[in-house]
Order: C-alpha cells, then sequence, then structure tokens
C-alpha cells in the first residue's frame, strides 16, 4: 500500500515524507523502544494496543498529518475535504499501523535479523540519497534526514532497519505464491477475449431538459419531503458551509534544525529588516522577489495561492496559518516563526465563509430533489423500453431513430430545431475492447457491468437488466447494450506477454497472500482501539477504552 503511494508522488520530497511514514511506524514497534508503553486506550497518548504494545496517538497523528498532506496536494486550489474522506483517512492509517505493528511483532519472534552491514548496503542505494550521477552523496544524506525527516542519522538508521525487517517478514508471507501454466494460459485467454458491443448511455441530466416545475409544485414538494430536504442539507455540508479563505505570499527564511542560535538569529534580524522595509512604505513583490529563500514561489513574487486554515495548517503549520487567516486584504503580517523557518505574510484577498442555513436553502434544495425525481422517472422508463424492444429483436438503432423528433421545417432553415432527450440520444459501438482493463471505457468504471459484457454470448447477446454507473466526473447514468460479436484471443501471442502476465498475476496472489495472513493474524490477536478516530472524531481526543 504504501509502495502505491510512493508510486503515485509526484515530487521528491512528496517521496520523501511518504518514506518516512514507513520510518514513523517500525520506530514503534521493539519493546523499549518509544511506542512500547503500558496503559490503554483510555490513556492520553494511545491509536491502539496490539498484543500488549501501544501504537501511540502522537504516531497516528503524524502519519495523518502526512497523509493528509499529500491529500490536499492532490486537490484543486482550495477545494476542501469533506468529513466523510477525513473518516476514512482515520480508519485508514490506524489499519496501517495496526498491519505493520503485527508484521514486527511476528519478525521478532521468529528471531528476524537486519545487519549493520546490510543496513548500510541498503540505504546507500536509496535513490533520494544518490548524487545526479548515481553515487551516494553523504551530504545529501545528512541534509534530507535532518531537515526533510526531522530525525537524528543514528535514529533513521534504526528506522530503516525495522523497514527491512518488515519488509523480510512480508516476504516470508508470499514466499509460497505461485502461478501455474494452465493459469496463465486461462487467463491469457480470458483477458484478450474482445466483445464489440452496441450501447447507449442515457445521461441523467439529459432528462432534465425541459422540465421546469411550478411554484406549487415546489411547495407541495418541500410540504411532503421535508425529511429528505433535511438530510440532503446535511450530507452536502461542503455545498452550504465553506470555510474563510485568503489569497497569500510570503517573503520566507529557511531554517533548518542543526543550526546554532547564530544562524537562527542571522535569519531572524534578515525577516525583520524586510519587515522594517515593508512598514516603510517599499514593495512586497520585489522584497519577495529578491530576498525570499522559497525557490517554488520566488519568481511568482512570493505567491502561494487560495488555502483555507486547514490547509495552511498542513503546509506551514499552525502559526503560519494562524497570522495570515487573521490578515485583512492588502496588509502584512509581523515577522512569523514556523517550523520551517521565518515568514512575513501578505493577503493578497479574502473570501468570506459561507454558513447558508437550512431555511435559507430549503426552497432551493426542494427544487432540484423534485427536478431530480423526474428525470429519475423518465430515465428508468426510456432504459426498460431500450432492453424491452432488444429482447423483442430490435437493435438499439431502431429504438432510437423511431422516436427521433422531425427536422426544422424546410421554410425556417436558421431555426434549429428544439432540443429534447430523444434528439440527444445516440446508439454507439464500443469496438473490439478486451478484459485486460477489468472495465469497459466507453461504458463506466464497473466491473460487474464488465463482467456481464463478457460473460454475454451469441446465444445470449442481452443482459438481464439495466445497469446504473457513474461517471468519472459525478452524476449518473444508465446504461442499455447487447453483444454485436465475441473475438477469440489469438493464442499465438501468448509466449510474447507470458513472462509479463507471470510477474502481473504473481504479484496479485502475493498480495493477496498477504492480505490473508493479516486478516487471520488479527482474529488471532487482542487488538483494543481508539474507537474515537474510527468515528473520525479529532484525533487529540482520546476516548474511553474499547475492544474489537
Amino acid at each position: 500500500m504504501l509502495e502505491q503511494i510512493r508510486k503515485q508522488a509526484r515530487s521528491s520530497i512528496v517521496l520523501l515524507l511518504f518514506g518516512f511514514i514507513i520510518f514513523v511506524f517500525v520506530f514503534s514497534f521493539g519493546a523499549g523502544s518509544v511506542g512500547f508503553r503500558t496503559g490503554g486506550c483510555g490513556t492520553s497518548n494511545a491509536a491502539a494496543i496490539v498484543n500488549g504494545e501501544t501504537v501511540t496517538l502522537t504516531d497516528f497523528n503524524f502519519v495523518r498529518n502526512l497523509e493528509l498532506q499529500q491529500l490536499m496536494q492532490r486537490r484543486k486550489q482550495g477545494q476542501p475535504i469533506r468529513k466523510e474522506e477525513k473518516l476514512q483517512l482515520n480508519i485508514r492509517v490506524l489499519d496501517q499501523l495496526i498491519d505493520q505493528r503485527l508484521l514486527s511483532q511476528t519478525a521478532n519472534g521468529l528471531g528476524l535479523r537486519v545487519t549493520d552491514e546490510e543496513r548500510k548496503e541498503d540505504i546507500r542505494s536509496q535513490s533520494w540519497f544518490l548524487d545526479k550521477d548515481g553515487n551516494f552523496d553523504f551530504k545529501r544524506y545528512k541534509n534530507i534526514v535532518q531537515w526533510h525527516f526531522k530525525t537524528s542519522m543514528k535514529e533513521y538508521e534504526e528506522f530503516h532497519r525495522q523497514q527491512m525487517l518488515i519488509g523480510r517478514m512480508a516476504d516470508i508471507i508470499q514466499a509460497t505464491a505461485r502461478v501455474t501454466e494452465e493459469e496463465l494460459q486461462q487467463a491469457y485467454a480470458m483477458r484478450e477475449t474482445k466483445v464489440n458491443l452496441e450501447y447507449v448511455n442515457l445521461g441523467f441530466n439529459i432528462f432534465k431538459i425541459g422540465f421546469t416545475p411550478s411554484d406549487e409544485e415546489i411547495d407541495a414538494f418541500e410540504k411532503e419531503n421535508l425529511d429528505r430536504v433535511e438530510e440532503f442539507y446535511n450530507s452536502h455540508d461542503s455545498r452550504f458551509h465553506k470555510p474563510k479563505k485568503v489569497e497569500v505570499a510570503h517573503v520566507f527564511w529557511r531554517v533548518e534544525n542543526e543550526w546554532s542560535e547564530d544562524q537562527v538569529t542571522d535569519k531572524r534580524e534578515r525577516a525583520e529588516l524586510t519587515l522594517d522595509d515593508l512598514d516603510k512604505g517599499e514593495d512586497f513583490v520585489e522584497q519577495a522577489k529578491d530576498y525570499s529563500e522559497d525557490v517554488d514561489t520566488r519568481e511568482k513574487y512570493g505567491e502561494l495561492g487560495t488555502m483555507t486554515m486547514e490547509t495552511m495548517t498542513a503546509r506551514w503549520g499552525a502559526p503560519f496559518a494562524e497570522a495570515a487567516i487573521a490578515l485583512e486584504e492588502g496588509k502584512h503580517s509581523k515577522v512569523v516563526r514556523s517550523d520551517k523557518g521565518f515568514h512575513v505574510i501578505k493577503c493578497l484577498k479574502v473570501i468570506p465563509a459561507v454558513d447558508r442555513k437550512l431555511d435559507e436553502v430549503k426552497r432551493e434544495i426542494a427544487r432540484e430533489l423534485l427536478v431530480d425525481d423526474q428525470a429519475n422517472a423518465k430515465v428508468e422508463a426510456e432504459a426498460d423500453r431500450l432492453l424491452s424492444g432488444m429482447k423483442e429483436g430490435k437493435t438499439l438503432e431502431e429504438l432510437i431513430e423511431k422516436d427521433k423528433p422531425p427536422p426544422a421545417e424546410i421554410e425556417k432553415p436558421d431555426e434549429p430545431a428544439p432540443l429534447s432527450p430523444a434528439s440527444l440520444i445516440r446508439a454507439r459501438k464500443t469496438g473490439p475492447v478486451a478484459r485486460m482493463a477489468g472495465f469497459i471505457p466507453q461504458l463506466g468504471l464497473d466491473k460487474d457491468l464488465a463482467r456481464a459484457a463478457f460473460e454475454l454470448t451469441e446465444d445470449k447477446p442481452i443482459p438481464d437488466k439495466v445497469w446504473k454507473v457513474s461517471g468519472p466526473m459525478g452524476g449518473d447514468s444508465y446504461v442499455v447494450f447487447r453483444l454485436i460479436e465475441q473475438i477469440p484471443p489469438d493464442m499465438s501471442k501468448f509466449d510474447e506477454v507470458k513472462a509479463g502476465l507471470s510477474e502481473q498475476m504473481l504479484s496479485v496472489r502475493r498480495q493477496r497472500q498477504l492480505t490473508s495472513w493479516l486478516e487471520r493474524k488479527r482474529s488471532a490477536s487482542t487488538i483494543e482501539v481508539n474507537e474515537q478516530l474510527r468515528a473520525g472524531l479529532d484525533p487529540l481526543a482520546v476516548g474511553p477504552r474499547q475492544n474489537r
């Protein structure tokens, strides 16, 4: 799972941060380490207890905040993170920590060890410690460990030893995974069998065209569906409640952990000089361009974009966020000290918070739900009509063309035909599609739909039902399809792809084997969790003991 995160990371710094998640996991695994403490989940610093060993709340918060930061970086600027996403993040981090602890405990119980020489060689092979020629760079290694990991080399090296130990334990668990020749051939045949489908995608929004409910209809719907209106309001928190945002810029002076007091004082004095110049009317843009040590924003005059309090806290820390959010538009801050250094911050724009009460939006919600209900009824009826028509032997193209509106009158050539749902529906063909991807791109990402499509035969070319799918950009639609042809695999090309296919299947089988082992290990272990974390509450809150 962490390896997938590592592959998806876009920058070397994100790679480093998420690599460090592993080290935080294993830092608290061994007896005598910071995480080997007594107490229960009712104590002040317990996220979970695994067979008597504590996963600390401190470690949980650290890993959660790193993953939260990565999640924010993948978002569009200023886009908030929903409550349910934070809940899922809590659960995922807690489960990962528990799984890592189970692996570590088992490795220690079997007497597995990683020697100093093995650890040294592995560290020297890590890509982020190598120079441009591919050689280990001790200075780079030291700076990364102390600045980005914010720890000593001695602690890091112990972290790395534990990471290797857990990896070794996982390899032992996965070592018996095998893939036979017959399984490879069956998988290739299944993967390369292609289907060509005729389909219609009935977009939900298409059937909203032409429906404008009257005031009386909206009033009646609101009165009869108050519970639905309130439920919609509560489940769309980010739509009706938006936090305050500020567009900010900064002039930044970097400070590293190992620096002396004199070095830190020098940077503070430089920041004070810039503050003094700004107070005298100097241009913030010129100060940022000439003096800022934030290489990512210096050429953009220090501009950091639009951020919420939460986003700024994750990126720059609480002192920065508190100072920035309090600024008036056009004003600059005093010198602010963060974990990364010193800042002078300017507020370029303030976007006030949005807090729309239920009474303000009830009618808006009622109208939206009423239109949705009408559209859903129409699209379901149309989908059922098309499916029934195909079962009677008609093609989708025949069924749709029959209902097309007539073209515009000849005597009014410049007047477009009126829009209607029927005028926007088209029967299309997928072309030959293989099972390889696990879904059919034209029909959406629904794997059950793809499975049903590949189970169709010449004797049974029509599925039993209409499929409701969600689009990649949101919005539901109904898909109706039938098999046109099924194309058998070209087995003569099997040998060309055999090695790669074997590697893919073995990787999946190894992961399943590890997952199965962890599930069995969990069921045989005594695991106590802080249930407030699973409930999505503030990670700093600690509740009563609860057993799982």
